[in-house]
C-alpha cells in the first residue's frame, strides 16, 4: 500500500509539474513571439516615416523609389487625401478604392477598414497618408479595458497562477486517485504471490492486460509450486520408506556381526572381519538416520522440543560421551567455558543442539584419521551464545567454508556432507548463524551462534 501511495504521489506532482512547466513555456514562446514581432516592426519603414518620404515638387506629389520598395514591402498601396477629402495623390491604388472622402468615413476607416482593406494613416500639413494592405491580410480590433481593471488583472495576476496550479494538482489528483484504484489490486495481487497465494484478478480497464499477465504467472507459479510440493512429498516419503524398511535388516546384520565378534571359537581374523561389519553397519544407521532428520529439517518436519537447555551441561554431556567411547590419545577433547556463562540457558531443542556438536566433532575426527587436538568452547557474543568446535586437523576445503558462511544450503555444495548439512539446519531451525575458517596454525573451527532471547 506505500508503494501504491508513493507512485500515486509522484504521478500528482509530475502531472502538476508538466502543467506548470507547459505554462511557463507558453509565456516564454509568447514573450519570444512579441519580442521578435516588436523587431521586426522596429526594422520595417513605418506609416510616418513614408509620409514624411513623400514631398511636393513641382506642382506635383513625389515618393522616392526606395520609400516605393519599402511601401510595397510592407503595404500594398498608398494614397494621399486633402482637407476637402479628395484623393491628391495615390500609389498603386485598387479600383474599388473611393476618390472622395466624407468627414464620416475617414472616422471610420483610420482605426478600422477602408472597404476589407486593413490601413494605416499619418496626419500631414496638407492632408491625411493612408498607406493600405491587401484584402484578408490584417487582424485589427479595437479592444478597451478601463485603467482600474486593467490594474486589477494585473494584480490578481499571481493569484490567477496560483489557482491555475491547484487546479492542476486538483485534477491530476482526480486522475491519480483513479489510477490507484486500479493499481490496488495488481499490488494486493502481486504481495499474494510473493506469499504463493493463488491470484485472479479482473483483467478489464485501464491496467487489464497487466492483470492478465499477473494471473497467468500467478497460475504457473501455484502449479510450478503444486508440481514442487509433489515431488518433496515423494522424496520425502521415499527417505522415510527407505528408513523404516532398511532398520530391521540392518539390525540383525548388527546383531549377528556381534555375535561373530565375541565368538571364542572363531579365529582372531574372523572375528576382525565381523567387528568391521557391525561398525560399518552401525555407520551405514547413522547415515540413513542423518538422511532422515536432513529430510525433516529441509522441509519443517521435524518439530522442536523446545525446553530451557544449558548449553554448558549440553557441551560435557557430548564432550564425555565421546571420551568414554574413543578409547584412547588420539582425538583428545578439551572444553572451555568463558567466564561468567557456565550457566548459559537457551530455549531450544536439546537433543537437536546435542546433536549439532556431536557432528562437528565427528567431523573432526573423520577427516584427521591420525588424530588431531579437538577444542569445545563455549562463550557469548552479543546478542548470541556460541558454541565453537575447533581441531588442529587439515582443517576445510574453502567452498566448505564459503557455503556455510554465506548461510547457503550446504547439501548444494558438492563435498559438504549429511553432518554438516544438519548442523546447519539445526542451527537455522533455532534461529542461529553459523561461521567456519580456516586457523593459520592449521586445523579448522565451526562456530554456532544461537540467540539469547530463541521466540
Amino acid at each position: 500500500m506505500k508503494s501504491t501511495i508513493k507512485i500515486i504521489t509522484r504521478y500528482i506532482l509530475s502531472a502538476a509539474g508538466v502543467a506548470l512547466t507547459l505554462l511557463i513555456i507558453n509565456l516564454l514562446v509568447l514573450f519570444i513571439w512579441n519580442m521578435h514581432t516588436v523587431l521586426i516592426s522596429s526594422k520595417t519603414t513605418r506609416v510616418s516615416q513614408l509620409a514624411e518620404g513623400l514631398t511636393f515638387q513641382d506642382g506635383i506629389y513625389v515618393l522616392p523609389e526606395d520609400y516605393q520598395e519599402s511601401l510595397t514591402n510592407k503595404f500594398q498601396w498608398a494614397m494621399l487625401i486633402s482637407e476637402e477629402g479628395k484623393v491628391v495623390w495615390s500609389y498603386q491604388l485598387p479600383d474599388d478604392v473611393p476618390q472622395q472622402y466624407s468627414l464620416s468615413d475617414i472616422a471610420s476607416f483610420t482605426r478600422w477598414y477602408l472597404g476589407d482593406y486593413p490601413v494605416s494613416v499619418w496626419q500631414r500639413p496638407d492632408g491625411l497618408f493612408v498607406a493600405g494592405g491587401a484584402k484578408n491580410s490584417l487582424w485589427k480590433y479595437l479592444l478597451e479595458v478601463p485603467e482600474y481593471e486593467l490594474d486589477s488583472i494585473l494584480l490578481l495576476l499571481p493569484v490567477i497562477l496560483i489557482v491555475n496550479a491547484l487546479l492542476a494538482v486538483l485534477i491530476a489528483m482526480i486522475f491519480g486517485i483513479r489510477l490507484s484504484r486500479s493499481l490496488k489490486p495488481l499490488a494486493q495481487g502481486i504481495k499474494d504471490m510473493s506469499e504463493k497465494k493463488a491470484v485472479k484478478l479482473p483483467a478489464k480497464g485501464l491496467l487489464g492486460d497487466f492483470a492478465a499477465d499477473i494471473n497467468k504467472a500467478s497460475a504457473y507459479l501455484v502449479k510450478q509450486d503444486e508440481a514442487l510440493q509433489k515431488r518433496d512429498d515423494a522424496r520425502t516419503k521415499w527417505i522415510a520408506g527407505v528408513s523404516h524398511d532398511i532398520r530391521t535388516p540392518l539390525s540383525l546384520v548388527m546383531g549377528y556381526a556381534n555375535e561373530l565378534e565375541n565368538a571364542p571359537e572363531l579365529s582372531d581374523t574372523n572375528r576382525e572381519q565381523a567387528r568391521i561389519i557391525r561398525v560399518q553397519s552401525q555407520r551405514i544407521k547413522e547415515l540413513v538416520s542423518d538422511l532422515n532428520l536432513t529430510s525433516k529439517l529441509e522441509y519443517d518436519m521435524q518439530p522442536l522440543r523446545s525446553e530451557m537447555v544449558s548449553l554448558g551441561e549440553l557441551i560435557r554431556i557430548v564432550a564425555a560421551d565421546f571420551l568414554n567411547n574413543l578409547n584412547g590419545t588420539d582425538y583428545p577433547i578439551e572444553v572451555e567455558m568463558k567466564d561468567g556463562i557456565q550457566d548459559a540457558r537457551v530455549q531450544g531443542d536439546k537433543q537437536l543442539l546435542g546433536r549439532a556438536i556431536s557432528n562437528l566433532i565427528i567431523n573432526s575426527i573423520k577427516h584427521n584419521p591420525k588424530g588431531c587436538h579437538i577444542k569445545v568452547t563455549l562463550g557469548k557474543y552479543d546478542p548470541f551464545y556460541f558454541i565453537s568446535v575447533a581441531d588442529d586437523g587439515v582443517g576445510f576445503a574453502s567452498k566448505i567454508c564459503t557455503a556455510l558462511n554465506q548461510m547457503e544450503d550446504p547439501q548444494k555444495s558438492s563435498g559438504v556432507g549429511l553432518g554438516l548439512t544438519i548442523v546447519y539446519r539445526i542451527v537455522k531451525a533455532h534461529g542461529g548463524n553459523i561461521a567456519a575458517c580456516n586457523l593459520t596454525n592449521g586445523g579448522c573451527e565451526v562456530k554456532l551462534f544461537l540467540p539469547i532471547n530463541i521466540p
